[in-house]
């Protein structure tokens, strides 16, 4: 006792902690998710000062690896000594859910170093999606990094790693930045990060976080131009139009100009292959740092790719101007800053990002189909490596047992978790799948009731739902608990269906044998026979009518309890059957002749004015259809048996003993 006293406390001073630390870690770097992946320790990273945490949480498949003692060292930066692995399944898929929500501006930047990891010295070759879209492939030997500024259509981003067949995906880090302001935006698609430079002499070979508050990657660009530089204060204020992109005033103090004012900026970059046929969008930056002779203003002109995209522009002392170009295509890009004729100054290039535009052709699947299957996976801890990432799309990739609907958005219309290892109720997310046509739920351990909302989609037959070798829940809520095998004997319920075949069959005989006896027992009344109810009685022994646990041949039937504890069923004639009186007289007289121990007994009648009804001993367990059904591996062939365990334990029913 006293160890398990001491665990507890440990345990629990070891969550308050990992809380704590959690929360000084949101205040440190808000906005920020910083993912070591492969890592065991959450960490503060000392050359950037950024909060690392496990990814514990964010992904739940794929091994932890060290990368090769022999390069461990050639990287400082303690983000970069791990990475996850991933050797099974098609894709795995990192859930991120930053705290701004859906509809903002995200930098997702995702890091890799294979490092020989493996000990294969081969470097793989897989693809990256971000979200349902196909983001770009990985295939560098190098420390490098992919980058995109995207904005989410819904609360959960999920970045997956794709097998191609061309070696084990992995990940060394994975980041996400929230942007303040309405930028990086665009009407469809992302923009994919190709270089982010900083154009002239810098002390450092990059700036990111914390001089960028949005820990953007700054590489030190140099050309064959002229650098200038200043010490003099950046006007950052919100009085430019640059202002909301924040660029850091040590970016913008360093800068390049060409030798002359007759002299343009000149540069032409041709990309790789795989980025000749995108659209570019291009970010310049621009800074006066030099004090002009009075009255004089550098002026000057940009043009990309022949003049597809031009913009002229003006500067004013230490005030920064931000120029964003429209979509500009072209299998290279060539671009141009000229002085225009009243300047009598060079151009001048402060800072540059280069953009590519990604499509985002696949719809993902509609939200609340996403929630409801995400809950199904929680709630019954499913665990198939297929189930990551978007359950429908793409196509290729759809969860193991779905089957969807492609239209916008895509819907789940079919889900088999037969022999799946399900156990206790059948929960609620189920019935949030609407368009759902097919459910199989055969070979599980489920109990409870059906939720009403599949009940009623079974009973209109636009839900085929399979419950084949389980124990099929009744339709009560709660359902009466099924006794154990090794009980000496179950008492189960017949269906009326069922009851009748037996029940004929038992008259036959009996009217051959005993005529004389029946025709004398028909003359019988019920006073003499059973103990009589009165109406309030009957009103007091079922709390009221308050629990209906079935309907019968011709009328409801209730759950109550005699005053010496019996628990009966209570059977009450419908003032709207036709012929229910009939119908009562012939199961009363009946059941007064045939006794046998594998029928339920009659313990009283009420026939009080309009009021009639027969009151039984209850059976829990079930009908006998229901165990024949179990104990032959067999259930109903379409949709759900809706006949209930109560509702036939309320007639002329059948006892049927099960031997453990």
């Amino acid at each position: 006792m006293e160890r398990s006293t001491t665990a507890f406390s440990f345990s629990l001073l070891a969550s308050l902690a990992l809380g704590f630390v959690l929360v000084v870690r949101a205040q440190q770097n808000p906005g920020f998710i910083s993912i070591d992946c492969g890592a065991t320790n959450a960490y503060i990273e000392e050359e950037n000062n950024i909060a690392y945490e496990t990814d514990e949480g964010f992904i739940d498949s794929g091994n932890n690896m060290q990368v090769s003692t022999e390069v461990i060292y050639e990287n400082n930066l303690q983000s970069s000594k791990n990475v996850r692995s991933f050797p099974n399944g098609k894709r795995n898929c990192y859930t991120l859910r930053p705290d701004q929500g859906k509809n903002k501006t995200y930098l997702i930047r995702a890091i890799f170093w294979y490092a020989n990891y493996d000990g294969k010295n081969q470097t793989p070759q897989f693809d990256l999606y971000i979200d349902v879209n196909y983001w770009a492939t990985v295939s560098y030997s190098t420390y490098c990094y992919k980058e995109i500024m995207y904005v989410p259509q819904a609360y959960d981003i999920q970045v997956c790693l794709v097998n191609t067949g061309n070696g084990v995906p992995f990940i060394s880090a994975l980041e996400l930045r929230t942007f303040d302001d309405d930028i990086y935006r665009l009407r469809s698609g992302f923009l994919q990060t190709q270089e982010r430079y900083d154009i002239g002499l810098s002390s450092k070979s990059f700036i990111r976080y914390p001089i960028d508050v949005y820990d953007r990657i700054w590489a030190a660009q140099n050309y064959d131009w002229s650098t200038v530089n200043t010490t003099a204060a950046i006007d950052l204020s919100d009085g430019n139009d640059a202002y909301k992109y924040k660029i850091p005033g040590e970016i913008l103090r360093t800068a390049q100009t060409s030798m002359n004012a007759s002299i343009p900026l000149y540069l032409q970059w041709t990309p790789s292959i795989s980025l000749s046929t995108k659209k570019w969008i291009v970010y310049f930056y621009f800074v006066e740092i030099e004090r002009l002779t009075s009255g004089l203003q550098r002026e000057f002109t940009i043009s990309i790719n022949d003049h597809r995209f031009t913009k002229t522009v003006s500067l004013e002392y230490l005030k920064p101007v931000a120029v964003v170009s429209s979509p500009v295509g072209g299998s290279f890009i060539t671009f141009s800053i000229e002085s225009t004729n009243k300047s009598g100054n060079p151009p001048i290039l402060n800072a540059v990002e280069f953009y590519t535009v990604g499509d985002l052709p696949n719809v993902p699947t509609a939200q609340d189909d996403v929630k409801a299957i995400n809950g199904i996976k929680a709630t019954y801890l499913i665990k198939r490596e297929s189930w990551q990432g978007d359950p429908c799309v793409p196509s290729n990739y759809t969860w193991d047992g779905l089957n969807c609907s492609y239209g916008n958005p895509p819907r789940i219309i079919s889900l088999k978790l037969s022999s799946s290892n399900l156990t206790g109720d059948i929960v609620s997310s189920l019935s949030h799948l609407s368009r759902l046509e097919y459910l199989n739920l055969s070979g599980n351990n489920l109990t409870g009731s059906v939720p009403e909302a599949l009940k009623k989609r079974v009973m209109e037959k636009t839900l085929n739902m399979s419950l084949t070798g389980t124990a099929i829940p009744c339709l009560a809520d709660p359902c009466p608990q099924k006794k154990k095998k090794h009980d000496i004997l179950i008492p189960v319920v017949a269906s009326v269906s069922g009851f009748l075949v037996i029940l004929f069959g038992a008259l036959a005989v009996v009217w051959l044998s005993k005529r004389k006896q029946i025709a004398e027992s028909n003359k019988r009344t019920l006073r003499l026979k059973n103990r009589p109810f009165k109406y309030g009685e009957v009103s007091r022994v079922t709390g009221n009518f308050g629990r209906v646990i079935g309907e019968g041949g011709f009328g409801k039937v209730y759950h109550g309890t005699l005053d010496n504890g019996t628990v009966v069923a209570v059977k009450m004639l419908s003032e709207s059957s036709k012929q229910g009186y009939k119908e009562f007289q012939a199961e009363a007289q009946l059941l007064m002749i045939v006794h046998h121990g594998n029928l339920v007994s009659l313990l009283g009648y009420c026939d009080d004015s309009k009021h009639m009804a027969l009151i039984y001993e209850y059976m829990a367990n079930g009908n006998l259809r229901q165990h024949l059904s179990d104990a032959t591996n067999r259930g109903p062939a379409k949709g759900l048996d809706m006949e209930q365990e109560t509702t036939n334990s309320c007639g002329c029913s059948t006892r049927f003993g099960l031997f453990a």
